[in-house]
């Protein structure tokens, strides 16, 4: 990302217009003070995409399906080196 450099009371001036510029280049601006770095001006980060409630349900349901196999354990009384609370 390159960045430009411009003085604050030039940026005052056209500020609306810098700011779409920024949009539609993505590249940073930085705004100086007697030449001194003063604040950056960034594009701002593409909205997250939305999908419904239920994509995003089977997706998570495709997950744990998934994951299920990797979470399942031996009864607890075959494990070796390990107590029942509830004797039989």
């Amino acid at each position: 990302m390159t960045s430009n450099t411009m003085q604050v009371s030039r940026f005052k001036a056209r500020c609306l217009g810098l700011l779409k510029r920024v949009r539609r280049t993505g590249e940073s601006l930085t705004i100086t003070l007697r030449g001194k770095p003063l604040a950056q001006v960034v594009p701002a980060a593409p909205p997250p995409s939305r999908c419904s409630v239920a994509a995003s349900l089977r997706e998570l349901h495709r997950l744990l399906e998934h994951e299920k196999t990797d979470l399942e354990l031996p009864p607890r009384r075959n494990r070796p080196g390990t107590r029942s609370p509830f004797p039989d």
